[in-house]
């Protein structure tokens, strides 16, 4: 009896040792991927987010100057109140650069809001920055980038001793699908 409980035991044993183990078949150490569809650093520290549904789906724009049929939503949350929301024109996805000036609200580029709310301070605006689409495959509907800006105060002045820059974001990244049902 004792010698059936061993071998079976050493059974369990060799089988558990050779099982494989698929979840790193497809990527490589150096190429990891981020289990969040964006992260940024804000102020220096490093905000992970996913969208409000907790994927990496785009969301469809809640207000009509963004309208789903122009752009496309990549909406980052940290918590209820912090987020960046990016809104891609449809015909800026494509790989390259695009520079982020203070928002327009009229369909005419893309754009970045960020909502900062735990800050304590007033609404933090995008006033310059860059977006840079690194990855785009219409048939798969995935969308990769980076991104930072500089947010101020009040949108309607320059950058100045009496409209400084309040919040930096840097090192953004994201890595999205679009045109999806969720």
């Amino acid at each position: 009896m004792k010698t059936t409980k061993i071998l079976f035991l050493f059974l369990i044993l060799i089988l558990n040792s050779c099982s494989s183990d698929d979840n790193n078949a497809d990527t490589p150490d150096d190429n990891p991927v981020s289990k969040f569809a964006m992260t940024a650093k804000i102020d220096g520290t490093l905000w992970e987010m996913k969208n409000p549904f907790s994927s990496d789906y785009a969301t469809k724009p809640l207000f009509n100057y963004y309208p789903e049929t122009h752009y496309i939503q990549l909406q980052g949350r940290k918590t209820l109140i912090d987020e960046i929301r990016i809104f891609i024109k449809r015909t800026d996805l494509k790989v390259g650069t695009y520079a982020i000036t203070a928002a327009t609200y009229d369909a005419s580029k893309t754009q970045i809001e960020m909502s900062y709310n735990s800050k304590g301070t007033n609404i933090q605006y995008p006033i310059e920055g860059s977006l840079v689409i690194t990855a785009v495959d219409t048939n798969a509907k995935t969308v990769k980038g980076t991104f930072w800006f500089n947010c101020v105060e009040d949108y309607s002045k320059p950058v100045s001793t009496s409209n400084p820059v309040t919040t930096k974001v840097t090192d953004g990244a994201f890595s999205y699908r679009y045109d999806v049902a969720y």
